[in-house]
């Protein structure tokens, strides 16, 4: 199972991405990790995937990092999922986001409107 987890370092994405882990424990499944970054973010982008990298190999999970200059992270992680074939996408139900992904109603609705597979929003 090809699982693809959206991550900002927020803690809605933090339990994203503990489920990601269970369900590739459970399905002997691979997780790849993207955080999407505004300029100038580039060294928070890479602390955020090297916790993600750090907790993923502690866990003994098969992964992959990737972060991407851009400023639409529900665009890249549809994107991805489409061009990889991902089975599942996994997102928390809140992120660090701006005024104006609350006003468009969260990266994670979006995900979930144009997915190319299931998405599991992490809630709590």
């Amino acid at each position: 199972m090809k699982i693809l987890v959206g991550i900002d370092g927020s803690e809605h994405s933090k339990r994203a991405l503990i489920e990601a882990v269970n369900i590739a424990r459970k399905f002997s499944g691979s997780v790849k990790v993207i955080t999407v970054y505004k300029k100038g973010m580039d060294e928070k982008a890479k602390e955020i995937l090297e916790e993600a990298g750090q907790s993923l190999k502690k866990e003994k999970i098969n992964h992959s990092l990737l972060s991407i200059l851009g400023s639409n992270p529900s665009r890249a992680l549809v994107n991805i999922a489409k061009n990889e074939n991902f089975d599942l996408i996994v997102v928390g139900s809140r992120g660090l986001g701006s005024a104006a992904s609350f006003l468009l109603g969260s990266v994670s609705k979006s995900v979930v409107s144009q997915a190319p597979c299931d998405v599991l929003v992490v809630k709590k």
